[in-house]
């Protein structure tokens, strides 16, 4: 049965999460707090930061930083949960 939790990971099982000096974090790291401070993850720009808007941006983000070498994964329990992140 679904509880609605959400689990967002950095890297798919056979890959590295990858680091920088330019980035000070990692690369999923990184993107999380741009997607938070700056609000680049809002997609319909409504200044409400949802769950999925999140998920998608990071996914988009971390891949084309990383040339396709880092690609986040997640998995949902309960889709129907979307919630505000911000």
């Amino acid at each position: 049965r679904g509880t609605g939790a959400t689990v967002i990971s950095s890297a798919g099982g056979a890959e590295y999460a990858m680091e920088s000096e330019v980035w000070k974090n990692g690369l999923f790291t990184f993107c999380l707090l741009d997607a938070l401070a700056n609000g680049k993850g809002d997609a319909d720009e409504d200044n409400i930061l949802m769950l999925s808007e999140l998920q998608k941006y990071l996914q988009r983000r971390v891949q084309i930083l990383s040339k396709g070498k880092q690609v986040p994964t997640s998995r949902i329990e309960n889709i129907s949960l979307d919630f505000r992140v911000n």
